[in-house]
């Protein structure tokens, strides 16, 4: 019992030491394993993210999906699916709906089956990764978040990005 005790004091100072140390808001100090949970919605998507950063559920988004934000409204996580009526590429998708100089955008990168953008907007940064599917359906997950925390929200955005997916 004690040293179970000592084990979860130990893991918490742990974090909290790594937050200092690295400059991450103690919001986001979370371990990689811990607090992580897997949304599917009745769209076939899959993804995972950290349900202690995003626990409340903000309701229904356009495009419709679900939203989740951050206690303090600080960032937001919008999951949703479109489908793809013109069977578009990744490539074709973004020159159609983000015809403007995409030379503004922070990351751009676009592959076979997906794309990933990002693009700084005054205080914010705004993140969306799509996947398109052989079953006629782009999954995206869009996350906005302070762009002065940058850096303690990459590797939250991160795996939430890579684990997105049809079910």
């Amino acid at each position: 019992m004690i040293q179970q005790r000592l084990c979860s004091l130990f893991r918490l100072v742990a974090i909290g030491a790594a937050s200092l140390v690295s400059g991450l808001p103690q919001a986001l100090a979370v371990p990689s394993d811990a607090g992580w949970t897997a949304l599917r919605d009745e769209r076939g998507t899959s993804v995972q993210y950290p349900r202690e950063v995003f626990p409340v559920d903000a309701g229904q988004g356009a495009p419709q999906g679900r939203m989740f934000a951050t206690p303090d409204g600080r960032a937001r996580l919008h999951v949703f699916a479109i489908r793809n009526e013109r069977g578009e590429s990744p490539q074709q998708f973004l020159r159609r709906v983000f015809p403007q100089n995409r030379g503004r955008l922070s990351y751009d990168r676009v592959g076979s089956n997906f794309f990933a953008v990002s693009q700084p907007s005054g205080a914010r940064i705004l993140y969306r990764r799509c996947n398109f599917s052989g079953d006629g359906v782009i999954r995206c997950v869009d996350l906005q978040y302070p762009r002065s925390e940058k850096r303690a929200w990459d590797g939250i955005v991160t795996r939430i990005s890579l684990s997105l997916r049809p079910r």
